[in-house]
């Protein structure tokens, strides 16, 4: 089992004249303090326009920062929105990344659901599919050649130029899809992308969907398969807290994933979950259980490092590799994130090192 930790730099209200700031730069502390804790991966989210529920829009530049305060932790984008970028621009912030990371960068692609983030940026969601599964092929020869061929598809015409710099990890580096839904998760395998899925399902819910996973990438589909290196991973986030007192520990991820999943009163809530089927399906499904059920179905996690181990047993059990605490959600303290992450480093990483 590997850990991570994932981030999109949330800002309840209120705010102060140091809030955004203090944000950002709480968030390279903690991404410092994951590594020194032994965490082996660090996400961030690429969010525009979600005032309070994610402000970092520009992941390759905190990952950056990042990069060069770490040494081992590995960056993930998680994941860059490809329909909103021309593909060039994807092959060269990935690239840039990777050489400044000397080689520790993971790319994950989405194609963004989110009909106030797509069309606030011109984009098309119904041509979402389409764009993503070109632009990813095309991104791929621009980095596997040291001259990109070209490409033309239904969405994009791409002349054959040098894209650089190129990445460290040849052909390329991970490849990672996010699985809002369980059926991602099959396509993933036929197409060699790891995946990385949500807990708002429980390890039951998601175990058959896992098990697709793994069927398909041991036995894809030639005409799906597009990673060159098959990335046979996969991971869930959570959103979590970890406290000595197992009653705090639980109460405050619970609590946070509440907020996270609807409960609050951010301005532009009631347009984030649009195809989810609104916040109301997801308020329901996590808010007609009690926290210790939220606990005992592993949808959130939190308690004292004990309960915590045994939440991250049950996912593995059911075939997951990689649990990716999700501390910075709600109104988290920065001081309780960092007792979060040396908790998790101290009591949690060495039982699964082996």
């Amino acid at each position: 089992m590997k850990f991570g930790l994932m981030t999109q730099i949330q800002m309840p209200r209120p705010w102060t004249e140091r809030t955004e700031r203090d944000g950002f730069h709480n968030c390279i502390t903690q991404a410092v303090a994951a590594e020194a804790a032994g965490f082996d991966h660090f996400w961030i989210t690429e969010q525009h326009f979600f005032i309070e529920i994610g402000h970092c829009s520009c992941p390759e530049m905190v990952l950056a920062a990042i990069a060069q305060r770490t040494s081992r932790i590995r960056l993930g984008f998680s994941v860059v929105l490809l329909p909103l970028h021309n593909p060039f621009n994807v092959a060269e912030r990935v690239g840039t990344l990777d050489v400044l990371s000397d080689g520790r960068a993971e790319f994950g692609i989405g194609r963004g659901t989110s009909r106030y983030v797509v069309e606030g940026l011109g984009g098309d969601t119904e041509k979402g599919r389409g764009q993503s599964k070109e632009s990813i092929e095309a991104v791929l020869r621009m980095m596997e050649n040291e001259v990109f061929p070209g490409f033309q598809g239904e969405h994009y015409d791409l002349p054959s130029r040098h894209v650089v710099p190129r990445v460290l990890q040849r052909p390329h580096p991970p490849v990672w899809v996010a699985a809002s839904t369980l059926e991602t998760w099959s396509r993933a395998g036929h197409q060699g992308f790891g995946c990385i899925g949500v807990t708002r399902n429980t390890p039951a819910e998601t175990a058959a969907s896992i098990a697709a996973y793994r069927e398909a990438i041991r036995a894809p589909d030639p005409a799906q398969r597009v990673a060159r290196v098959v990335n046979e991973q996969t991971g869930v986030f959570a959103i979590g807290a970890v406290h000595q007192d197992d009653r705090i520990g639980r109460d405050r991820a619970c609590a946070a994933a509440r907020w996270y999943y609807g409960d609050n009163d951010a301005e532009l809530n009631k347009v984030r979950f649009q195809t989810d089927g609104g916040v109301g399906r997801i308020n329901d499904k996590i808010g007609r259980r009690s926290n210790d059920e939220l606990i005992e179905d592993a949808m959130a996690i939190g308690g004292n490092p004990d309960t915590v181990c045994r939440q991250v047993e049950r996912w593995a059990s059911v075939g997951i590799d990689q649990m990716i605490f999700f501390l910075q959600a709600g109104h988290a303290t920065h001081d309780e994130v960092l007792r979060s992450i040396d908790l998790i480093g101290e009591k949690v990483i060495p039982r699964f090192a082996k």
